[in-house]
């Protein structure tokens, strides 16, 4: 019996150790911008995503939309000179995602494809702003950086999530800035360029008429 009790003493201080490194202040901001980009009225953000192994391997620009439930999201990239376009989004009742590669395969050009599926509820995607950072490290600090906090999550809870992530949010409004991700080798930078709140529900109709070129999948 003392050996169990002891053992479950000395996982409690663990948790409460861990807990103890992630500054209080961190999950505040974090709080606070979550709430401010939550906007009732919708939310269209513009944001760079750039990739690097040693060099840079692509940029890419997205614009994502959020009113409530609804969710849609654009990407423009470059790769190799070839232009890939991408489109998903929820209006509700149901979801679709949309890919266009400018790029001929033994001299046939690949064509669009739109997926479509009934749901009524939205799929996690990597579009989304993870507002949950500070729940999924152990360790976090912050410093002020100019016109932004400067939070710097270590120690992922989860093996498979980044080693280590920055997030910037601005002092002043807590609009979100810009976040950086790194993982082995591999490192990416998404940094906010547009940030509007005010969407019109028409933003999220969907009508396959919009792709007439697509291979359309039902599922």
């Amino acid at each position: 019996m003392k050996h169990w009790m002891m053992a479950a003493v000395l996982t409690l201080c663990g948790w409460v150790s861990a807990l103890a490194q992630i500054d209080p202040q961190v999950t505040e901001i974090m709080r606070k911008c979550e709430k401010v980009m939550s906007n009732p009225d919708g939310l269209e953000m513009t944001m760079s995503v750039e990739a690097r192994m040693v060099i840079k391997l692509t940029g890419m620009t997205a614009t994502v939309f959020e009113k409530n439930e609804k969710s849609k999201a654009t990407m423009v990239m470059k790769v190799l000179g070839r232009e890939v376009r991408t489109e998903e989004g929820f209006d509700g009742t149901q979801e679709w995602s949309y890919r266009h590669i400018d790029l001929k395969k033994k001299g046939k050009e690949i064509k669009d494809t739109l997926t479509i599926k009934t749901t009524t509820k939205k799929s996690e995607s990597d579009y989304d702003i993870d507002f949950g950072v500070d729940k999924e490290y152990k360790t976090a600090t912050m410093k002020l950086s100019g016109q932004y906090y400067e939070l710097t999550f270590t120690d992922p809870i989860k093996k498979d999530d980044p080693k280590k992530m920055v997030v910037k949010i601005d002092k002043d409004t807590y609009y979100f800035r810009e976040m950086k991700a790194k993982q082995g080798g591999m490192s990416m930078t998404m940094t906010v360029t547009k940030i509007r709140f005010g969407v019109s529900d028409d933003v999220f109709k969907f009508d396959p008429k919009n792709y007439p070129n697509a291979v359309i999948v039902r599922k």
